[in-house]
């Protein structure tokens, strides 16, 4: 029964009736307790019979509750009012993205821009495992202020990690295989099938939205709803530039990409869409593509001139040149008028002309900031990566360490101005921080895999450096001459200000630290639980966190000149880093974002920011058996090497960045087969003997991953599984390292069938690179490390003690034994080049097997995992090498 103007429901006054549909109706009503306009829906008609219509209704609040952001509907409460089901929602006014497309297609730039908005309300929805399931215009609203609002989660498919922590989870019975829910036009392939579904049908969903914002019509449009059902299963839609010509092709690609019909093939979490919905919407992509012609977007920036009348053009170019040709375009009218003096003709053409050449010294010296673009000043072109970089106290001045084609690290001067710089003479060195008399701390032998070194302070001016203090991965100086730093002590790192003075010490990686220009607190980045963690120390008192959710990477920490935000570059997804600002209180925005990876240095009191953009690499070098050189079979950008096969002939990689997305990606390449094959998500971590599993790891699940036919297996065995496995040659139980709370690791033996884990070695091993260790080929023992960073062979079933590997050092991780198990392959993973040594532990007897080095070193800065097989006939490695940039930014907010 329909409610009446001035009904209460519950505290709810009923104000006016704003729509009805299958589900109720929507009212305008007045909390009276808070005085707020809310919107209030309603079940209508309620008998005994309608369990499915309140299941619905109770899932919709539910999957909508527990979800905040600014683009999702925002749930106040959930009642029961005589009988009447009710949710209480914030009161929206505005249209629905229906309302909007009936008017016709939506501009490219607007269309990206709710395309964005869409998507990170989807991401924030994904988080929480909720899929929506029923996404399409009506279900989108468009606010008057230029907000995005996702609506009607009554289908939605709350997955187990909805409700983790926060009670059961909860599920319709109607979203079990089989049952198809949605609706036609927007559903995906898999919900047409009635399959299980995922995130990635929500991301079909936007496909089609997008493709109807932009061509005006829908992608999927038949006469009934079988043909348009058939149409999702097996036709594509028309291309967009056929329909709409000027859209742009990296637009037409994306929405192309979402639409694909193997969800494998979709943009494969809602993340990675927004990043590139972000990429395509910066002022830069958007002219590049062809979303914004670059003369429309300078006129909408720069004002008419003042005194500027109808009949003068507004001065709007970014060139005298193109300033001239206005000024001759408007003087054509003027030609063709009878009576006018050629002396009047040149006055106005020198008019003109000295009016274009003072609009384009004024927009050269003043448009740029009115406009708010970003400029970017490269300063090295050589190639190889940089180490560090400092502004001096003028702002000028840069000091920055670079190793240079292949070359040990060196520290150069220069200026912001110019790409000329010179060297200080101090070799294999790393610039830390300047001081305010211009003094540097320098990092002197850092260690390639711990990042560790000596400490030294040298003038800027050149000489030799004084050394301070040993094991120092940071440091940064204080306004009154001291330093803070990052010291590593048996195996716990630890913030001291002054040196000496402990104010924070964790067993989990510190890898920068800054002290803000006020002198109050210091900030840094922790390696925390798999995330990376912005935390800021108040000196004497507990650190408190600022910023996390960087579970891909963070690096790169800078106060603001005000010392209110921490700058930091990372990433919470596949993509590469970006520039972010926190502030104190963890609000985080992005500041910029390129097409490279990002990393910040500093920033000066002028608010210029120096920082490197470049692109990591993994090259995978292999060598098949019989073969007698090297091939490079990288795949994607990170192509990390984990297993190669009894016979050399497989190798087991994954891809862990941009290339593999937000959750990795397993592959199998086999010799002589130009692509390698993806198995999966996650990260592959060994190839079983018999070649017929991939033992994986995701977070804290490990996961068996056919290699041909069959389903993958989830076992149930939980911990932190990420520096590798190794199986026994029963193809059924594996060696595993698994990480500690306290930062530590020990080697777990887990058997796949009973789905079971059993230790191995003692707690507190060194597990520093990926799988340092090696199985016997009887499966017996297992070459694995001790604490102390050597060698040890650990009996499988913990029978005998553990007895040390004569013959190697300190440093050196186990790789393969020989068939016989008289011989071990080990190798140093901080060496450049990489060098091979076969042990005989019996005798303690070292043969340098091979030396591992790529063609080009520029920018290598490790080469591991390296892996051979027992009979060492083919072998495996990874260059991993970073190209970038230094760079000086200007205009930063």
């Amino acid at each position: 029964m329909p409610l009446t103007e001035g009904a209460l429901l519950g505290p709810y006054r009923i104000a006016t009736l704003l729509g009805e549909g299958g589900m109720g109706a929507v009212y305008r009503a007045k909390d009276t307790r808070l005085g707020r306009d809310v919107a209030v829906k309603i079940l209508t008609a309620v008998t005994m019979d309608d369990r499915e219509r309140l299941t619905r209704f109770v899932q919709e609040a539910r999957a909508t509750g527990m979800l905040n952001h600014p683009n999702l509907l925002t749930i106040y409460d959930i009642g029961n009012a005589s009988g009447t089901p009710f949710i209480v929602s914030e009161l929206l006014e505005g249209e629905t993205l229906r309302d909007r497309i009936n008017r016709g297609p939506v501009p490219a730039r607007k269309a990206v821009e709710l395309g964005l908005q869409i998507a990170s309300g989807l991401a924030a929805a994904h988080e929480k495992g909720v899929v929506h399931r029923d996404l399409k215009p009506e279900n989108i609203f468009l606010t008057r202020d230029g907000r995005v609002k996702i609506l009607d989660f009554g289908i939605a498919k709350l997955s187990a990690r909805a409700g983790a922590g926060d009670g059961p989870t909860f599920q319709m019975a109607a979203t079990e295989p089989g049952m198809v829910l949605g609706t036609v036009g927007y559903m995906s392939p898999e919900q047409v099938r009635g399959e299980v579904v995922d995130y990635r049908s929500d991301i079909f969903a936007f496909g089609a939205i997008l493709y109807e914002m932009l061509c005006g019509k829908r992608a999927f449009s038949r006469n009934s709803s079988i043909e348009t059902l058939s149409a999702i299963l097996k036709e594509e839609p028309e291309d967009i530039a056929v329909v709409m010509p000027t859209v742009p092709t990296a637009l037409e690609r994306l929405t192309r990409r979402c639409l694909e019909k193997d969800r494998e093939q979709r943009f494969q979490n809602a993340r990675d869409l927004a990043f590139n919905l972000e990429t395509l919407s910066s002022a830069n992509s958007m002219t590049a593509s062809g979303i914004a012609p670059a003369a429309h977007t300078a006129t909408q920036r720069r004002p008419a001139m003042t005194g500027a009348t109808s009949s003068s053009p507004a001065i709007t170019s970014a060139t005298p040149q193109t300033m001239q040709t206005r000024a001759r375009t408007a003087l054509q009218p003027v030609k063709r008028r009878r009576g006018v003096s050629p002396l009047l003709m040149a006055l106005l053409f020198l008019v003109s002309i000295a009016g274009a050449a003072w609009g384009g010294w004024w927009y050269a010296n003043h448009g740029r900031e009115q406009a708010g673009d970003v400029a970017f000043n490269r300063l090295t072109f050589r190639r190889g990566t940089l180490r560090g970089a400092r502004f001096a106290p003028d702002g000028d001045t840069i000091v920055y360490s670079a190793a240079w084609d292949g070359q040990p690290p060196e520290v150069f001067v220069g200026n912001r101005n110019s790409p000329e710089a010179r060297t200080l003479g101090i070799p294999d060195a790393e610039v830390l921080a300047i001081s305010k008399s211009t003094e540097l701390a320098v990092l002197l032998h850092r260690d390639r895999f711990s990042n560790l070194g000596t400490l030294a302070r040298v003038p800027l001016a050149g000489g030799t450096p004084r050394e301070v203090a040993n094991d120092v991965l940071q440091a940064d100086w204080a306004s009154d001459g001291s330093l803070a730093i990052i010291r590593q002590t048996q195996g716990r790192n630890r913030i001291e200000y002054p040196i000496g003075r402990v104010q924070y010490e964790t067993p989990h990686y510190i890898n920068d630290l800054r002290l803000s220009p006020d002198g109050k607190r210091i900030a840094f980045i922790e390696q925390l639980r798999g995330q990376f963690v912005i935390g800021t120390l108040e000196i004497g008192h507990q650190p408190s966190t600022i910023g996390s959710g960087w579970s891909r990477g963070a690096s790169g920490l800078a106060w603001s000149p005000d010392s209110r935000e921490v700058w930091v570059t990372g990433s919470d997804s596949g993509g590469p880093p970006a520039l972010y600002a926190v502030t104190l209180d963890g609000d985080t925005r992005l500041v910029n974002r390129l097409t490279g990876a990002m990393k910040l240095y500093d920033l000066s009191p002028a608010g210029r920011a120096l920082l490197s953009n470049g692109m990591p690499r993994a090259a995978l070098l292999y060598q098949p058996p019989g073969e007698a050189t090297e091939r490079d079979v990288s795949w994607l950008d990170w192509s990390i090497l984990t297993d190669i096969a009894p016979d050399g002939r497989t190798i087991l990689f994954n891809e862990t960045r941009e290339g593999g997305g937000a959750r990795n990606a397993v592959f199998l390449r086999r010799a002589g087969e130009a692509t390698p094959i993806r198995l999966g998500d996650g990260f592959g971590d060994a190839l079983s003997p018999d070649g017929k599993w991939v033992l994986a790891h995701a977070g804290a699940k490990l996961t068996l991953l056919p290699t041909g036919p069959g389903e993958a297996r989830e076992l149930k065995v939980a911990g932190a599984f990420d520096n590798g496995a190794a199986w026994l040659p029963d193809s059924r139980r594996a060696v595993i390292a698994g990480a500690l709370p306290n930062g530590g690791y020990r080697l777990l033996l887990v058997d796949t069938l009973d789905e079971t884990l059993r230790p191995v070695t003692p707690e507190g091993i060194w597990g520093g690179t990926m799988r340092p260790f090696a199985v016997s080929p009887d499966g017996r023992s297992v070459a694995g490390m001790t604490a102390q960073e050597t060698i040890a062979l650990y009996s499988i079933d913990g029978s005998a003690q553990p007895l040390p590997v004569h013959g190697s050092e300190k440093g050196e991780v186990p790789i393969a034994w020989s068939p016989d198990a008289q011989s071990l392959f080990v190798y140093r993973p901080t060496a450049l080049p990489a060098q091979v040594v076969r042990i005989t532990p019996a005798t303690g007897a070292r043969e340098p097997w091979k030396q591992f080095t790529p063609p080009d070193p520029a920018g290598v800065y490790k080469i591991a995992p390296v892996l051979i097989t027992p009979d060492a006939g083919a072998y495996a490695y990874n260059a991993l090498r970073v190209l970038n940039d230094l760079y000086v930014a200007e205009g930063l907010r």
